[in-house]
């Protein structure tokens, strides 16, 4: 078990130390309101649903290595579960991306089954676990959007993952926000250094977290999870995510 957890955490140390790409020039913009924006959640959604299959619950370690067959391979936080929010498994290539797109989020999100007392343990699987949501993120640039050809919303649904640490033992998330006048002034690092807790770092994220309505209605965006309550590491949402202070006025170019 030891191994297995040194082994994961040099993956995740990996994942998280590759520099993002930059992104793309001439890219579309990508945003839109009201109905154009929900049937492009919807469209994201249908895709997902379609790529995933059964896999939209996990049932057993055999679904696991299913999943990172579909290249989510990476657990970010191991099997942890954070209040409100989930258990996130990343995308190994996410590190690439330069643009969003519908239905290719970075990061998938379950939710472990809640009749349990150990959601927070890192290193105990809490089968089974019920695809709520996904992330579609960048990397941060202060005052440009993120863009996509195919998936559209509104400005205002950005926020930023603030950099930090996958702090161990444990795997929470200890947000290291570099020198500025103003939240989302800086760029920030892609390693900050020196860390403030032992584990794998990164630099700061453009993020969106989009959730299955259990009601069939279209997805929600929003930082935690909207339709009840899910049990897990406590979390710091304010800290960890944030909306920039000033509204960026471009998109990526």
């Amino acid at each position: 078990m030891r191994g297995a957890r040194v082994g994961w955490a040099v993956v995740v140390a990996a994942v998280c130390a590759v520099p993002l790409a930059p992104p793309a020039n001439g890219a579309d913009v990508g945003n839109c309101d009201g109905e154009a924006r929900t049937a492009s959640l919807r469209q994201d959604e249908k895709r997902m649903l379609a790529r995933l299959g059964t896999l939209t619950v996990l049932r057993g370690p055999e679904d696991i290595a299913a999943l990172a067959g579909l290249g989510y391979a990476i657990p970010m936080h191991m099997l942890n579960s954070f209040e409100n929010i989930g258990t996130s498994i990343g995308r190994a290539d996410a590190i690439l991306d330069q643009q969003v797109h519908s239905g290719n989020p970075g990061v998938l999100v379950y939710r472990a089954n809640q009749k349990v007392p150990y959601t927070g343990d890192p290193y105990r699987a809490a089968f089974p676990y019920d695809l709520i949501g996904w992330a579609h993120g960048i990397m941060y640039t202060p005052g440009a959007l993120p863009t996509s050809p195919d998936l559209c919303v509104s400005q205002l649904d950005w926020f930023i993952h603030e950099q930090g640490v996958h702090a161990l033992p444990d795997w929470g998330f200890k947000p290291q926000p570099p020198p500025e006048h103003y939240r989302g002034e800086e760029m920030g690092d892609m390693l900050p250094l020196p860390t403030a807790a032992l584990g794998p770092t990164h630099g700061r994220f453009w993020n969106i977290h989009v959730w299955r309505d259990p009601t069939g209605g279209p997805p929600i965006i929003s930082v935690q999870y909207p339709f009840g309550y899910i049990a897990g590491l406590p979390t710091k949402p304010n800290t960890t995510f944030f909306y920039p202070e000033h509204l960026p006025t471009t998109h990526h170019h």
